[in-house]
């Protein structure tokens, strides 16, 4: 079901687009015909999208997107308004509107298109909202492993670090990245022998070969996981440590 809060000091309008939307499958609506009272209502209860006009007394639908946006609220906005100058619709935009559409003509067909920027919109934030949400559990998992995690470039330049390496490192964030792997690990200016991250460059498959890591005191499998783009390149990889012994 995607909430909408539909504003507009045109009661009748309000009526009708009300009527048109939730005819349409998954869309509930509610109404409001003041922007301050909207205001007060999208700070209290949640909703999937915004649909305002512009012109309204007291506050128009640009000031009512700016406060929006002022309280860190990244709903969809779509301005939905008979008033066309340019420098509205920029404005809008520049504030953070995700569609401005003009009214007019064809009740039908105007509301019909509302009905599909208001999909597209929440669609699109829910994406979003998806893949942050994933970034946010990889991290998580990243940094909860034990054993030390490093994503690198093809060229050994280290563009990512877990909370084990840092610990394992005693370094901090800024001080690991960019720095080759060979440098930061082995105090090497050369890749060390029988590193798996070169053979890994060769056969671009997993690879993997017990050492020594000098910078953590121990033998160590370490393990090289590529990944691919479409071509067959070698875009980022995967470098784990596993202990085996103190040295």
């Amino acid at each position: 079901m995607i909430s909408v809060l539909y504003i507009d000091d045109d009661p009748d309008l309000l009526e009708l687009g009300k009527r048109f939307l939730q005819r349409e499958e998954g869309f509930s609506v509610e109404t409001l015909d003041h922007a301050v009272q909207a205001l007060d209502r999208i700070r209290e209860q949640h909703y999937d999208a915004i649909v305002s006009d512009y012109l309204m007394p007291g506050m128009d639908g640009l000031t009512l997107l700016k406060a929006i946006r002022g309280d860190g609220n990244s709903v969809p906005f779509i301005m939905f308004t008979g008033r066309g100058r340019e420098e509205v619709v920029i404005d809008a935009f520049t504030s953070g509107a995700s569609f401005y559409l003009q009214k007019g003509g064809d009740p039908l067909v105007q509301f019909a298109e509302l009905s599909h920027k208001i999909r597209q919109a929440v669609e699109k934030r829910r994406a979003e909202e998806q893949v942050r949400r994933m970034h946010w559990e990889w991290e998580h998992l990243f940094n909860a492993v034990e054993n030390p995690i490093t994503i690198l470039a093809p060229d050994h330049r280290i563009i990512a670090a877990n909370r084990a390496t840092l610990e394992a490192m005693g370094c901090t964030m800024a001080e690991v990245l960019g720095t080759r792997c060979f440098e930061l690990f082995h105090h090497r200016e050369n890749p060390p022998p029988h590193c798996p991250l070169v053979t890994m460059t060769t056969t671009k498959r997993y690879e993997a070969t017990k050492m020594p890591v000098e910078a953590m005191n121990g033998s160590y499998l370490v393990s090289c996981t590529p990944e691919l783009d479409a071509n067959g390149n070698i875009v980022k990889v995967i470098h784990i440590a596993t202990r085996i012994s103190d040295q």
